[in-house]
C-alpha cells in the first residue's frame, strides 16, 4: 500500500522518534508499514503511533499544501454527505448544548458548521488547508482562522461548545491540544468529537483497512486512551456513541470486487449510438450521488450503532465537560 509521499516529507523534515505518548515507553512492535512509515503498538495501553515521524512543520505542511490525502476539492464536492453527518452529530449535541458559540477545529470545507448555524449555534473554524477556509469564508460566511488553536484565537474568545471529526488521529501533540481545548472553553463547556478505535482492533480486521493514510494520520487510539486524555487536559467524561464501521466497509469492499469483475468480463465498455458509451445525464448522475451518501449513511451510524462488536472496527462520538476550576 502507499503513494510513495513518505520519502518526500523525510527530504524536507529531520525524522524523530517518539514513544507512547500516555506510557512514555518505545515500543517495538510493528502493526502497520505503509509510505514508508512505521506504525508501532503500545504493548502497555494499546495506542498506535507513528515512529519515526516528520517534525511539526512538515505535518502542518501537509495540509497548507493541499497534500493530505484527500484534498480540498474532495472535502467540498463531499456536501451532501458531510451534511447528514452533521445532522446526526448535532443531534447528540442537542442534548448538551442548543445554542452558543461553537468552534470547529480541522473544519475542512465548513458544512457542519453551516448546520449548526441553522440551528442557532455561532459557528468558528480552524481549518489550516487554505482552499478550505477561504470557501468557508467566502461562500458559507463563517470566520476561519489557519493557525493552530491559542490564547490569541478569534481574540482570545473563549466557546460554549468545541468540534472535531476525524481529527484527533492528525493532531500532533494530542495531549497539548485538548488542554489547549480546554483553555478556550468556558467553564463547564462541552467538547464533543469522532474518533476512530484502531487502538482496540484486532488485527484481522485491520485487513478490511485498504489505506491507513500515513503520515496523514499520526495516531490510532483505543478507547481507553481516548478516556485517559480526557482526564488528563481537564475533561469529565459525559456520554459515547459506538458505532460500527464494518457494514461500510464490506458494501465497500463488495462495490470493488463487482467492479473489478465488470472490468474483467468486458475489455471494452458497451457501445451506444455512433460508438459512444452511455453516461448517466446530469440529473441521473445528482440522483445516484445522493442515493450513495444516504446509504453511507445508514450504513455508518443506522446499521453501524446496531452492531458495535470488541475487536472490530469502530468509530464513536464522545461527548465531554470542561472541568470546573481547571484550565
Amino acid at each position: 500500500m502507499g503513494d510513495g509521499r513518505g520519502p518526500l516529507i523525510e527530504q524536507k523534515a529531520v525524522m524523530e522518534e517518539i514513544a507512547c505518548i500516555f506510557c512514555n515507553i518505545w515500543n517495538a512492535q510493528v502493526l502497520i508499514e505503509e509510505n514508508g512509515y512505521l506504525g508501532r503498538k503500545c504493548a502497555n495501553c494499546g495506542l498506535i503511533y507513528i515512529s519515526p515521524r516528520p517534525r511539526a512543520e512538515a505535518v502542518v505542511e501537509l495540509y497548507e499544501n493541499d497534500n493530505a490525502q484527500i484534498s480540498a476539492d474532495a472535502h467540498i464536492s463531499l456536501e451532501r454527505r458531510s451534511r447528514l453527518y452533521a445532522r446526526h452529530h448535532l443531534g447528540i449535541l442537542g442534548k448538551f448544548a442548543r445554542e452558543g458559540s461553537l468552534l470547529e477545529i480541522g473544519a475542512g470545507a465548513g458544512y457542519f458548521l453551516s448546520e449548526a448555524r441553522e440551528r442557532g449555534y455561532e459557528p468558528y473554524a480552524i481549518e489550516f488547508n487554505a482552499a478550505q477556509a477561504e470557501f468557508m469564508r467566502t461562500r458559507l460566511e463563517i470566520p476561519c482562522e489557519q493557525t493552530p488553536l491559542g490564547p490569541a484565537s478569534f481574540g482570545g474568545k473563549s466557546f460554549d461548545v468545541i468540534y472535531h471529526c476525524d481529527v484527533m488521529s492528525h493532531f500532533y501533540d494530542p495531549i497539548g491540544e485538548f488542554r489547549r481545548m480546554r483553555a478556550a472553553l468556558r467553564p463547564g463547556g462541552w467538547l464533543i468529537f469522532e474518533t476512530g478505535n484502531g487502538g482496540d482492533v484486532d488485527l484481522k480486521y485491520l485487513e478490511h483497512v485498504s489505506v491507513f493514510q500515513y503520515p496523514d494520520h499520526l495516531f490510532f487510539f483505543s478507547l481507553a486512551n481516548v478516556l485517559a486524555l480526557l482526564g488528563r487536559s481537564g475533561f469529565e467524561f459525559v456520554e459515547l456513541h459506538r458505532y460500527s464501521v464494518m457494514p461500510q466497509l464490506r458494501a465497500l469492499e463488495t462495490l470493488e470486487r463487482a467492479r473489478k469483475l465488470a472490468a474483467r468480463r468486458s475489455s471494452a465498455p458497451a457501445e451506444a449510438v455512433n460508438g459512444t458509451p452511455p453516461t448517466p445525464n446530469g440529473r441521473s448522475r445528482e440522483l445516484l450521488g445522493g442515493a450513495s451518501d444516504y446509504v453511507n449513511y445508514l450504513l455508518r451510524y443506522k446499521i453501524g450503532s446496531a452492531a458495535p462488536k470488541a475487536g472490530r472496527l469502530q468509530t464513536f462520538v464522545v461527548v465531554a465537560r470542561a472541568r470546573e476550576g481547571e484550565a
